[in-house]
């Protein structure tokens, strides 16, 4: 099942540049730039990451200490390129990588610095590793409404680079339907769309219901609450939605996380996906890890696992023909190992 599993052909659609640094790069990174990091070595960082406070304002707490370390062109290049060169250990085809723009222009960074290289990164990935990214700008939902909109002016100039727009960060407080007005901006400006709606945040299934029915998304990103409500289920089924779920794992986690409410999502019809989300800060780590856990612990067949990847490969944002090829490809590897 391992060796299955790793050579099988592989799409991911939540995956955060941000949260793909590893902690020799971080450290790199940190002393190339002087910048305010607070980890010296290796050591210390994974550490801090095995005693972080649990729950999402935790985890981004930590996370937003590391992503102090990216400041210049070289970095976002150089940190895209080890992403996909890691991508393609884990025979990834493709991936729809998110990026968060705010916090870095916030700093001084400009946009054109960032995007710019993200994308030499992921062309020179393609390259020199096969594997094809598409780009989504995230929201810091925490950020005002006007900053939003400067984002997607500041984008302007390279929409032939970034395929969506998504919606990350602290939820507290920030309901989807805040940002009604910028996502309706981007929808004209011919962005794909989609957001976060985390587990078991407050006001989960509401929050879900306002990215369907206000923000008029394309996918949902986590999304595990949905099961709460039978009719948005009847509703994600309905509209065909994807559910980009990241049963990740902690230390202290005795198994993936929320293997169980994942399996009842596939038993209602629910269109789901198997994700990292942030591999370096997990202990699931890069996609074959995750899944192999995932299906340890699930006890998932060959079959299963060939159509979590389906489901990744029909519900990215690909032109039909390339979708196509793509799962053409998978299907043919799952009948070479007698999955039908």
């Amino acid at each position: 099942m391992y060796e299955f599993i790793v050579n099988m052909p592989k799409a991911e659609l939540h995956l955060h540049l941000e949260g793909s640094i590893n902690s020799t790069t971080l450290i790199k990174l940190a002393k190339r730039n002087n910048s305010e990091f607070p980890y010296q070595t290796t050591e210390e960082i994974e550490n801090a990451l095995a005693n972080r406070p649990p729950g999402l304002q935790g985890f981004l707490d930590h996370h937003y200490e590391r992503v102090l370390v990216l400041q210049k062109q070289l970095d976002f290049f150089e940190t895209t390129y080890e992403l996909v060169k890691t991508c393609k250990v884990n025979n990834i085809k493709y991936l729809e990588l998110f990026f968060d723009p705010q916090f870095h222009t916030a700093r001084g960074i400009s946009f054109d610095d960032i995007i710019m290289g993200i994308d030499e990164g992921r062309k020179k990935g393609f390259l020199d590793f096969g594997v094809e990214v598409n780009l989504i700008m995230c929201i810091n939902r925490e950020r005002t409404i006007s900053s939003g909109f400067e984002m997607l002016e500041q984008a302007k100039p390279h929409k032939d680079k970034i395929i969506g727009l998504g919606l990350d960060s602290y939820e507290e407080n920030n309901p989807p339907h805040k940002y009604t007005d910028v996502y309706a901006q981007a929808k004209k400006e011919g962005y794909r769309l989609t957001a976060h709606c985390d587990v078991d945040m407050k006001n989960s299934t509401r929050n879900i219901w306002e990215c369907l029915e206000i923000l008029d998304v394309e996918r949902i990103d986590h999304g595990i609450n949905s099961i709460e409500d039978p009719k948005l289920v009847q509703e994600l089924v309905r509209r065909k939605i994807c559910l980009t779920t990241c049963p990740i794992k902690r230390p202290c986690d005795p198994q993936p996380q929320d293997i169980d409410r994942i399996r009842e999502m596939v038993n209602l019809g629910l269109c789901v996906t198997l994700n990292t989300d942030d591999p370096p800060e997990f202990e699931t780590g890069y996609l074959s890890n995750l899944l192999y856990l995932v299906q340890q612990a699930s006890h998932y067949s060959k079959n299963d696992m060939v159509q979590f990847m389906r489901n990744a490969f029909d519900g990215s944002w690909l032109q039909m023909d390339a979708k196509n090829k793509y799962i053409e490809a998978l299907l043919e590897y799952a009948e070479s190992h007698g999955v039908n």
